[in-house]
C-alpha cells in the first residue's frame, strides 16, 4: 500500500479543498514541516481516516463531527479522498477511497435545526467500480491487509504514541502479531482444546448430576439394618459439587442389598394379600345375592299394592270408554251435516248469479252495437289528418334544408369576410418585412465597414496579452525571490546571534575553565611539595635542604577535584563544538543569503527588462517600483481595450452571420410578399361568389324562418296524434264492450249447465246426513249438544287415562308373577349383618394392599436407581480418562501451568519476534553507534508468573548488562521504537504477500535526539527510501529541513492551513 495522492476539504484545519501529490517528492524520503498547530499531523489524521473512520490518535480519538472544519461554513461538505497503489499480481493497481465524515449540515429552511449528516463511504476498484458501501469498510481492511491498531504499530507512527508497541505487554504484542503473522491457528488450537475440556466438565457435571437425581430416588425404609449408613451416603452425594467415588460405590453396594431386601418381604405379603382378596370377594358374592333376594320382596309387596289401586278406579274407566265412543259418533254426524250444509249454500249461489247474468245481456249487446259505430267514425277522422300531416312534414323538410343552406351560405360569407381582413394584413406585414430587412441590410453593412480592422487589433493585443501572463510569471518568481531574501536575512540574524551567544558562552565558560584548572594544578603541585618537604631532606622540586616558605593552600581551591576538571573539560568542548557549528551554521546562512540577494537580484533585473519591453516609453532611470506602477496603469487601459476588442469582435463576427443569409433572406421576403397579395386578390373573388349564392337561396323560401316551418310541421302533428289518440280510445272501448257481452252470455250458459248436477249432490248428502243419524241413533238435538260439550281433543286425553290403567294393571300382575318365582321357597335376607361382613374384609385388604403398594414402589424406586448409577459410573470413568488427557495438553499449551505461564501462540511468534529485532538491531545499532541491542526475555524468565515471552529488554553493549526497556531515555526509547516498526515491516514484507506496505509515517520525536543520533537515525531512513518505500517525517525540528531537502511546507492561515511542496 503506498499513497498517491491525498484531497482534503473541510476537514480539520483545512477548510478550502487541499490536493497533496505524493509523485511531486524526486526522494522518497520527505520532511512534513511547519510551525507546532500548523496542521501537520492532520494530513496523518486525514490518511488513516480514508482508510478506518477515525484519526490516528489512539489517545485522543477524533471521528465524526470533531473533524468537521471551523475554517469555512457548514455548508461545505467535508470529504477526504485518498488515491493509493496496491501491488496485486506484480503490477500496481489503484484505488481510491473517499469517505465524508459524520458533519452538521445547516438547515435549509429559516427556523428549522441545523441536521447531522451521517458518515459515508465511497470505493472505487482499479476496474472504475463503486464497491459496495456496507462492505467497504471490511474490504479496505481487506486490502491493507491491517487494523486500525496494527497500521499505527508499523505504517503510521503517531505523536505521542510511538512507543507503545516497544512498551507494551506480551498479550498485548501478541494480538498485533496474530494478524500480522497468520498465528491465530494456535490460538484456534488452544480454543477448541479448551471447548473440548469445557465439554468434558459439562459431561462429567452432567454424570455427577444425573447421578444426584438417582440418588435421590432412592427409598431408605426403617426396617433396613443399614439404615443410617445409606440414608448419610445418600446426603453426601446428593449435597456434593464433586463425585466421591469410594462413596458411590459404598451406596450401590448398600442400595443392592436393600432391593434385596425389599423384594423377599413383598413376596411374604403377597402371599397375605391373595388371602384376604379371596375371602373379601366371598362375603362380597353374599351380600350381593341378599340384596337381590330383598328387591324381589320389596317387588312383590309394590305390586300388591299397585293391583289393589286399580281395582278401585275400575268404574271410571269404564265410564270413559263409553263418553269416547258418544264423542266420535257425534262429531261423524257433524262432518255429514257440514258437507249438506255447504252444497246448500252452493245451489243458492248458483241461481243468483245466473238470474244476474241473464238480466245484464240485453243491456250489453246495445252498448257494444253502439261502441262499434263510434270507432268507424274515429277511423275516418285519423285517415284524413294523417294524409294532411304527410304533406306538411314534406314541405317543412324542404324549407329547413333551404334554411341549413342559407346558414351555411352566411357562415361561408362571414368566414371569407375574415379571411380577406386576414390576407389584407398579411400583405401589408410582408411589404412592411421585406422593408424593414432592406434597411437592416443597409446598416448591417455600414457596421461591417466601421469593424473591419478588429481581428488585426486584437491579434496585437494578444500578443501583449501572452507577454503579459509571461510577465506575471517574472513577477511570482521575483516576488518568490524576494520572500526568500527576507527569510534568510532572518536566518541568518537567527545565526549570527547563535553564533555570537554561543561564542560568549565558550569564551566565557574557557576563561573560567582555563583559570580552575590552573589553579587545580598549582594547588596539586603546592600540595605535593608541602606533603614531601620535611627539615632535612631535600626538595624534590629544587634539591634545597632549607624550606623557608611552603606553599600554603586557600580555602577556595579546596573543593577543586580532578572530577570537577574533567566535567569542566567536557562541557568546555562541548560549547566548542556548539560554538564552531554556530559558526559554521551563521557562515552557511551568510552565503545563502548572498545567493539569493543575487538570485533576487536578477528576477528584478529580468522583471524590468520585460516591463521595458511592454512600456518603451518608460525612462531609462525608472526603478521597479516605479515601473509596476506604471504597469499596472497600463494594464488597466490594457484589459478595457481587450473588453472592448472582445464585444466588437462578437459584434462583427453577429455582422458577418446577418450578412451571410441576407441572399437567402431577401429573395425569399419578396416572395412572401407577391404571394401575399395574390392571395388577397383570389379572396375578394371568392367572397363575391358567396354574396351572390346567398341571395339565390333566400328567394326561394316558403316559410319565413326554420321556426316557423317547424311550428306547422309541430301543429300537424299535434292533430294527427290527437285522431290516433281517439281512434285508439274507440277501439279500446268497442272491444270492453264486445268482451262484457260475451262473457255474461258465457256465464249464462255455464251457470244453467252446473245447476242441476249441484242439486243432484244435494239430495245424495241429505240422504247420507239422515243414514248417520238413524245409525248413531243420536237426535240432532243430542249430536249438537254433545260436540258443544265435549271438544273432539277430549278423547285422547280419556283414551289416555284409559292406557295408563290398562299399564299399570300388567305391569304389576307380571311383577308380582316375577317376585314369586325369585323368591320361591327363601327367607327374607338380614343385610346388615352382611353389609358389617363386608366392611370388616375390605378393611383387612386395604392394609395388606396398602402395604404391598408400599415394597412395589420401594423395591421399583430402588430397583431403576440402581439400574440408572451403576451404568453412569462406568460412562464417568472413561469421561474422566479423556478428561485428564486434554485438560493436560490444554494447559500446557494454554499457558496454565505453575512456571510456565506462556502459551504455544506466543512461542510461535517469539520466532517472529526474533526475525523482527534481527532486523531491528540492524537499524538500532547503527543508530545508537552500537550501544544498545533490543532482546527477548530469555526463555527460562518468560513463562515465570506471567507470561512475557514477547516482552522486550535492552542490552547495552557499553555495561554488558540487560535491563528494562522502560528505562530507555526518551532518544534512546525514541530510536528503538524506530528500529522496531521499521523490523517489523521488514518482516511483514518477508512472510505475507498479501501486505505490501511502502509507506511509513513517523509524527515527531526526533526532537528527542542529540546531533549524532539524529544523524544516524536519518541515514538509516534515507537506506530505506533507497527503494520503493515512501518515508515521510512530520517534524518542527530546524536541523532536520537542513538534513532533508524535499520538504511538504504546512502555513495557517485565516482561513485554515495550506500545503506547498519544495523540492530539491
Amino acid at each position: 500500500m503506498k499513497p498517491i495522492t491525498l484531497t482534503m476539504q473541510a476537514f480539520g484545519s483545512y477548510g478550502k479543498k487541499t490536493l497533496i501529490d505524493f509523485r511531486k517528492t524526486k526522494q522518497n524520503l520527505f520532511l512534513v514541516t511547519g510551525d507546532t498547530g500548523a496542521g501537520k499531523t492532520t494530513i496523518f489524521d486525514a490518511i488513516v481516516f480514508a482508510l478506518y473512520g477515525e484519526a490516528s490518535s489512539g489517545s485522543n480519538r477524533k471521528d465524526g463531527a470533531e473533524l468537521q472544519s471551523q475554517y469555512v461554513d457548514f455548508d461545505v461538505e467535508p470529504f477526504v479522498e485518498l488515491v493509493f497503489s496496491e501491488a496485486e499480481g506484480g503490477e500496481d493497481q489503484l484505488y481510491t477511497v473517499r469517505r465524508i465524515p459524520r458533519h452538521l449540515r445547516p438547515a435549509k429552511r429559516k427556523g428549522a435545526k441545523d441536521q447531522f449528516i451521517s458518515e459515508s463511504l465511497s470505493l472505487i476498484m482499479p476496474d472504475g467500480s463503486e464497491y459496495p458501501q456496507k462492505e467497504a469498510d471490511a474490504k479496505l481492511q481487506d486490502i491493507v491487509g491491517l487494523t486500525k491498531n496494527q497500521f499505527m504499530q508499523v505504517a503510521m507512527i503517531a505523536q505521542g504514541e510511538f512507543m507503545e508497541l516497544l512498551r507494551a505487554k506480551s498479550d498485548d504484542k501478541k494480538i498485533i502479531f496474530r494478524k500480522l503473522f497468520g498465528t491465530g491457528l494456535f490460538q484456534k488450537l488452544v480454543e477448541e482444546l479448551g471447548n473440548r475440556r469445557k465439554e468434558k466438565l459439562e459431561n462429567i457435571a452432567r454424570i455427577r448430576t444425573a447421578c444426584q437425581t438417582e440418588a435421590g430416588h432412592v427409598k431408605v425404609p426403617g426396617y433396613f439394618e443399614n439404615r443410617e449408613e445409606l440414608s448419610d451416603l445418600q446426603q453426601r452425594i446428593i449435597g456434593s459439587d464433586r463425585m466421591n467415588v469410594a462413596d458411590m460405590e459404598n451406596f450401590l453396594n448398600l442400595l443392592k442389598n436393600l432391593t434385596l431386601q425389599i423384594s423377599g418381604k413383598q413376596q411374604e405379603e403377597q402371599e397375605v394379600y391373595d388371602l384376604l382378596t379371596a375371602d373379601r370377594d366371598k362375603k362380597i358374592k353374599a351380600l350381593t345375592e341378599g340384596q337381590t333376594i330383598a328387591i324381589s320382596f320389596k317387588q312383590l309387596e309394590d305390586a300388591g299394592n299397585s293391583l289393589k289401586e286399580c281395582e278401585s278406579s275400575k268404574q271410571i274407566i269404564e265410564n270413559s270408554l263409553k263418553l269416547i265412543s258418544d264423542i266420535n259418533k257425534a262429531y261423524d254426524i257433524k262432518a255429514g251435516f257440514i258437507r249438506f250444509r255447504d252444497q246448500q249454500i252452493l245451489v243458492a249461489d248458483t241461481e243468483q248469479k245466473l238470474k244476474e247474468q241473464e238480466e245484464r245481456l240485453p243491456a250489453l249487446s246495445e252498448a257494444e252495437q253502439k261502441k262499434a259505430a263510434i270507432e268507424s267514425e274515429m277511423q275516418k277522422v285519423a285517415v284524413s289528418e294523417t294524409g294532411s300531416y304527410a304533406k306538411v312534414h314534406d314541405r317543412v323538410n324542404k324549407s329547413l334544408e333551404l334554411f341549413s343552406k342559407i346558414k351555411k351560405a352566411e357562415s361561408d360569407l362571414k368566414e371569407a369576410t375574415l379571411k380577406l381582413s386576414e390576407y389584407e394584413k398579411k400583405s401589408l406585414a410582408a411589404s412592411e418585412t421585406l422593408k424593414v430587412y432592406e434597411q437592416k441590410e443597409a446598416e448591417w453593412r455600414k457596421l461591417e465597414e466601421q469593424l473591419s480592422d478588429t481581428p488585426e487589433k486584437t491579434a496585437v493585443w494578444n500578443a501583449k496579452n501572452k507577454e503579459l501572463t509571461d510577465l506575471g510569471t517574472e513577477y511570482a518568481s521575483a516576488k518568490d525571490s524576494y520572500a526568500a531574501v527576507k527569510n534568510q536575512e532572518k536566518l541568518f540574524a537567527k545565526a549570527k546571534d547563535n553564533y555570537i551567544n554561543a561564542k560568549e558562552k565558550y569564551n566565557q565558560h574557557n576563561a573560567d575553565y582555563i583559570a580552575k584548572q590552573n589553579s587545580f594544578l598549582d594547588a596539586q603541585a603546592g600540595f605535593i611539595a608541602r606533603e614531601k618537604l620535611k627539615p632535612g631532606l631535600p626538595c624534590p622540586v629544587c634539591g634545597s635542604l632549607d624550606h623557608p616558605s611552603p606553599c600554603h593552600l586557600s580555602d577556595e581551591h579546596k573543593e577543586l577535584t580532578r572530577e570537577l576538571i574533567d566535567d569542566l573539560s567536557k562541557e568546555n568542548d562541548r560549547l566548542r563544538n556548539a560554538y564552531e557549528q554556530a559558526a559554521a551554521a551563521a557562515k552557511t546562512a551568510d552565503g545563502l543569503l548572498t545567493e539569493k540577494k543575487q538570485r533576487s537580484d536578477d528576477d528584478l533585473q529580468k522583471l524590468l527588462q520585460k516591463i521595458r519591453a511592454l512600456l518603451p516609453e518608460l525612462p531609462d532611470d525608472t526603478d521597479i517600483k516605479a515601473a509596476m506602477t506604471k504597469l499596472n496603469e497600463w494594464k488597466t487601459a490594457f484589459t478595457k481595450e481587450g473588453y472592448e476588442l472582445k464585444e466588437k469582435d462578437i459584434a462583427l463576427k453577429n455582422v458577418k452571420s446577418q450578412l451571410k443569409d441576407v441572399d437567402i433572406k431577401k429573395p425569399e421576403l419578396k416572395k412572401q410578399a407577391e404571394l401575399a397579395l395574390e392571395q388577397l386578390s383570389q379572396q375578394k373573388s371568392s367572397l363575391a361568389g358567396v354574396k351572390q349564392a346567398l341571395e339565390s337561396l333566400v328567394c326561394q323560401k316558403d316559410y319565413e324562418s326554420a321556426d316557423a316551418a317547424e311550428s306547422a310541421l309541430k301543429e300537424a302533428k299535434q292533430k294527427k296524434d290527437n285522431a290516433e289518440k281517439a281512434l285508439n280510445d274507440a277501439k279500446t272501448e268497442a272491444q270492453k264492450a264486445k268482451a262484457e257481452k260475451e262473457g255474461s252470455a258465457a256465464l249464462i250458459t255455464r251457470y244453467s249447465k252446473e245447476l242441476p248436477s249441484q242439486k243432484d249432490e244435494l239430495n245424495i248428502r241429505k240422504e247420507k246426513y239422515e243414514s248417520l243419524l238413524s245409525v248413531n241413533k243420536l237426535s240432532e238435538d243430542e249430536w249438537k249438544s254433545i260436540t258443544e260439550s265435549h271438544p273432539q281433543e277430549e278423547v285422547a286425553v280419556l283414551q289416555q287415562k284409559i292406557d295408563s290403567y290398562n299399564h299399570k294393571k300388567t305391569s304389576a300382575e307380571a311383577a308380582i308373577s316375577t317376585a314369586r318365582a325369585a323368591i320361591g321357597d327363601k327367607e327374607k335376607p338380614d343385610l346388615e349383618a352382611l353389609t358389617q361382613q363386608v366392611n370388616e374384609a375390605e378393611s383387612k385388604w386395604k392394609t395388606s394392599q396398602e402395604v404391598l403398594n408400599t415394597l412395589k414402589d420401594e423395591f421399583n424406586a430402588n430397583k431403576s436407581a440402581y439400574d440408572a448409577l451403576n451404568p453412569k459410573m462406568e460412562e464417568r470413568a472413561d469421561v474422566m480418562t479423556e478428561f485428564n488427557r486434554i485438560d493436560s495438553l490444554y494447559n500446557r499449551l494454554a499457558g496454565k501451568v505453575s512456571g510456565a505461564r506462556m502459551d504455544i501462540e506466543t512461542f510461535v511468534q517469539r520466532y517472529y519476534l526474533q526475525r523482527i529485532l534481527y532486523a531491528a538491531n540492524l537499524r538500532f545499532s547503527d543508530m545508537s553507534a552500537g550501544q544498545f541491542e533490543l532482546r527477548m526475555v530469555e526463555d527460562e524468565q518468560a513463562g515465570e508468573g506471567k507470561n512475557r515471552g514477547l516482552d522486550l529488554m535492552v542490552y547495552s553493549t557499553v555495561t554488558g548488562k540487560v535491563r528494562e526497556v522502560r528505562t530507555l531515555s526518551g532518544g534512546e526509547s525514541f530510536m528503538a521504537a524506530l528500529s522496531l516498526a521499521l523490523g517489523m515491516a521488514d518482516q511483514i514484507q518477508e512472510t505475507s504477500a498479501a501486505i505490501n506496505l511502502d509507506v511509513m509515517f513517523i509524527d515527531e520525536g526526533f526532537g528527542s535526539l542529540d546531533d549524532h543520533s539524529r544523524d544516524q537515525a536519518i541515514k538509516v531512513l534515507q537506506q530505506m527510501a533507497s527503494g520503493s518505500k515512501l518515508i515521510g517525517i512530520i517534524s518542527h525540528v530546524t536541523e532536520l529541513k537542513q538534513e532533508i531537502e524535499d520538504q511538504l511546507i504546512v502555513t495557517k492561515k485565516e482561513d485554515g492551513s495550506h500545503v506547498t511542496w519544495q523540492i530539491s
